[in-house]
């Protein structure tokens, strides 16, 4: 009679990610071997895996073996027992009748996503789908997933929208509203007491020197630099967290609801026939602990730059208040100088303002108003003084408004201090960088 071993049939190539899933899907639905198509439950997991699944040819020898005997020469196939090993450990991680595969379509990826990469579909998240959705990797690879420039702003962009919907901005906007203040108090107080470059300035230097006062430019460098610092890779977990989430998951890749965004996270070891890692995500607004161990490896870093200034439409279409559109620091402070100043659209309009830059129209406003205080031999550090504490108090309406607008906050954060992000690196490491890679 002929051994055990003499009815094996060993496929000379290995199988590919996308086989051994097909593979575990065969073994989940069909349970013991030896495996067919009439006994298949999803046939297009079958027809992929089957030439890794020989049935065993039925000697006279074979037909006269015992039940168990026969399930021993068919586990001796080795996928065989591959299948039949994983299949019964994920039956133990998940539950549904049925494990399907997500297929080799790529879906549509979100429209934040396609907008920042230019990737209107990409790779699926999800594997293989029972009642979970669920990522696969078998063990071993990179553990290391380090995403090229657009990948990195669109994942941190994403991660940024998620901090916001998990009420989570209230500290990185309490950094920036400080920092604001410091900047602004610091030139008012220096302008108060005529300090260095103030120091026995006359009225008529006043004009000439109210960009050093309030420079638009020094102005969006200085809150570019307290934005990436308030962005701080290394302190800011909750970013760490919802990058980590991203990369794994591909929520915020793909739109709300996608089959491709996965929900479970499982490592197999093919060798072994066993599960290595089973990791429960949880919800974007309520992350598994298992997520956020993983995400204290993640790392990242943003810089920001001052946005193209393009001539102030608002003077040409703008009919409402400030607070009823999305802000800009340049239209609070142009609004607060033309309230101030007594000035409306119109006259402005007809003084040639139409196609200035906001740059422009603020100096301009500013030579209207020192003008104006010469002549009445009013105290210009005393209106300057003023017209700062007024901004900073239309700052800080703004500041407030932004904590409560969920995954929009940083946009309108964004807008309204000037900024853009110009360039993006992110970094996650461990089994997490494993399941972003792939």
């Amino acid at each position: 009679m002929k051994s055990f071993k003499q009815h094996m049939v060993i496929t000379e190539a290995g199988p590919t990610g996308a086989e051994y899933e097909s593979i575990i899907a065969v073994g989940y639905n069909q349970g013991k071997p030896p495996y067919s198509s009439s006994k298949s439950k999803d046939s297009g997991s079958f027809s992929k895996a089957k030439k890794f699944l020989p049935k065993t040819k039925e000697t006279k020898q074979y037909k006269e073996l015992k039940p168990k005997e026969k399930l021993a020469v068919s586990l001796e196939k080795p996928y065989n027992d591959t299948a039949y090993k994983l299949g019964l450990a994920m039956r133990s991680m998940t539950t549904g009748k049925v494990m399907t595969q997500a297929g080799s379509k790529q879906p549509s990826t979100s429209s934040l996503w396609n907008g920042i990469t230019g990737k209107g579909v990409d790779t699926s998240k999800t594997d293989v789908m029972t009642n979970d959705k669920i990522s696969l990797k078998k063990k071993g690879g990179s553990q290391l997933m380090s995403a090229s420039r657009y990948e990195a702003m669109a994942t941190l962009l994403g991660g940024l929208e998620m901090v916001g919907e998990n009420n989570q901005i209230v500290d990185i906007v309490r950094r920036i509203n400080n920092d604001f203040d410091k900047f602004l108090g610091k030139s008012v107080t220096s302008f108060r007491q005529k300090k260095g470059e103030f120091a026995n300035m006359k009225p008529a230097e006043y004009a000439e020197k109210n960009e050093k006062l309030l420079g638009l430019d020094k102005m969006h460098n200085e809150l570019s630099d307290s934005l990436s610092q308030a962005l701080d890779g290394k302190k800011n977990k909750n970013i760490k967290e919802a990058i980590t989430y991203i990369a794994t998951t591909g929520y915020k890749k793909f739109p709300k609801n996608s089959v491709a965004i996965a929900n479970r996270l499982i490592e197999f070891d093919p060798n072994k026939g066993i599960i290595t890692h089973n990791i429960k995500t949880g919800t974007p607004r309520n992350m598994s602990g298992q997520m956020k161990s993983m995400a204290a490896a993640t790392s990242f870093y943003v810089n920001f730059k001052t946005s193209k200034i393009n001539p102030y439409s608002a003077l040409r279409t703008r009919t409402g208040k400030f607070e009823e559109h999305n802000p800009t620091l340049n239209g609070l402070i142009i609004e607060t100088l033309m309230k101030d100043l007594n000035v409306d659209t119109q006259s402005l309009l007809n003084e040639g303002y139409a196609f200035f830059t906001e740059e422009k129209i603020i100096e301009g406003l500013f030579d209207k108003a020192f003008s104006s205080l010469k002549k009445l031999g009013k105290s210009i550090k005393n209106w300057f003084s003023n017209i700062v504490s007024k901004i900073v108090e239309g700052a800080q309406k703004v500041f407030k408004r932004v904590k409560g607008l969920g995954q929009k906050a940083f946009e309108v954060l964004f807008d309204f201090l000037g900024v853009e992000m110009s360039n993006a690196n992110v970094r996650v490491k461990g089994i997490a960088g494993g399941f972003a890679n792939k």
